[in-house]
């Protein structure tokens, strides 16, 4: 095609001149004269059509940056926006994310400090931002269509679908994840940007502390069933127990359907009134600890004297119950901007490397919740 002959000052003539280059270009854009992901005329080029100085068009072009039509390559050039086929914005409208939050409970703490990090983004200053909470009951096509539709790219929070996520792959819309999937099975195609934990570790090392405070007789509680992050937990756990020589069939494991004080606690009854009880618990949620400790209460037991506890995430409901829960941490602000970098690097740039970012455990933070096992009957 022979841009120079679609090339027509468009807009207000009293406009300035960087405004009415941009103002031409978004319309070729607009109009499909100059199609999403295709380079655009080198600057040289556009002054001599447009007769106008190099730092007139630099001007415009830098608009059309930031307006999202236009992405910048270094080396390379500049394109037009690839998510612009993708019913993405057009002339007068913002980006648009959709964050969507799968398969969790947004009154967890957890998730609003991630959803306030994204809100709050300077990244996404100038782009409409859409919350939807989803069920993967509910996904059919026409509601797979709805989410996506005018949107640039979404950002995936939670337990995600794995067939969601392949859907997305096949239509070629953009997407991050902060989580895991909702089953411990992967999805078929091409690695996917994400944001992840290092739970097998972080399982590791609570099991090991309590090893090292000579516990033997420990239960791990994990969720949810059936999760890839419940296997990373039992993985962790595992290899924890084989260093201290422990016989398999002794490992104590049990899985819960949610992160939730009442899990936890009807999950405590049970572990605290069978006849060979733990002596020290590891949940991999800070809800569920505070949920056994409650159970331990409630049937006579001292924490930490008779069971020692240790939670996960380090969240604020184990620091407001007494004694405090010891806990590993997680990192739910630098989860958010790592997700929003990957998302706007996939819809700048068509060749952006895809990769799983995983953000590793490595501290405990010790509370009264934990102490040295102690013979039955001391």
């Amino acid at each position: 095609m022979n841009h120079k002959l679609a090339f027509k000052r468009a807009g207000n003539a009293d406009s300035p001149l960087y405004m009415q280059v941009a103002d031409t270009l978004r319309s070729l854009i607009d109009n499909r004269m100059l199609r999403p992901g295709e380079k655009i005329p080198p600057t040289r080029e556009l002054r001599d059509t447009f007769e106008v100085s190099t730092i007139t068009v630099e001007a415009g072009i830098r608009k059309l940056v930031e307006e999202n039509y236009l992405i910048r390559r270094p080396r390379r050039g500049t394109f037009i926006n690839p998510a612009l086929g993708r019913s993405g914005p057009r002339t007068g409208e913002k980006l648009t994310i959709r964050i969507i939050f799968g398969e969790i409970d947004l009154n967890d703490l957890y998730w609003y400090i991630v959803l306030n990090a994204i809100e709050s983004s300077p990244l996404l200053e100038r782009a409409d931002k859409l919350f939807t909470t989803l069920r993967a009951a509910s996904l059919t096509p026409e509601r797979i269509a709805e989410l996506t539709d005018g949107c640039a790219g979404l950002i995936l929070c939670g337990y995600s679908s794995v067939r969601f996520t392949e859907e997305l792959i096949r239509r070629g819309i953009p997407f991050s994840m902060i989580g895991g999937f909702s089953s411990a099975e992967e999805p078929d195609g091409p690695e996917i940007d994400a944001v992840v934990h290092d739970d097998v570790h972080r399982a590791y090392l609570s099991t090991r502390h309590l090893l090292d405070l000579g516990h033997r007789d420990i239960c791990c509680v994990a969720g949810p069933r059936g999760s890839r992050l419940c296997r990373d937990i039992e993985a962790g756990f595992r290899s924890a127990m084989r260093e201290f020589d422990l016989p398999e069939r002794e490992f104590d494991f049990a899985t819960v359907d949610g992160h939730t004080i009442g899990e936890g606690r009807e999950t405590g009854l049970r572990l605290l009134t069978r006849m060979a009880r733990p002596s020290a618990v590891y949940a991999c949620d800070d809800r569920l600890a505070v949920g056994i400790a409650k159970a331990a209460f409630h049937l006579g037991f001292r924490i930490p004297d008779d069971l020692s506890i240790i939670g996960g995430g380090n969240q604020e409901i184990g620091r407001v119950v007494t004694p405090e829960i010891t806990s590993t941490p997680s990192y739910p602000e630098r989860s958010a901007a790592i997700a929003i970098g990957k998302l706007l690097g996939q819809i700048r740039d068509p060749e952006h490397r895809k990769s799983c970012t995983v953000l590793q455990i490595d501290e405990l933070v010790i509370g009264g919740s934990t102490r040295i096992r102690r013979p039955r009957g001391e």
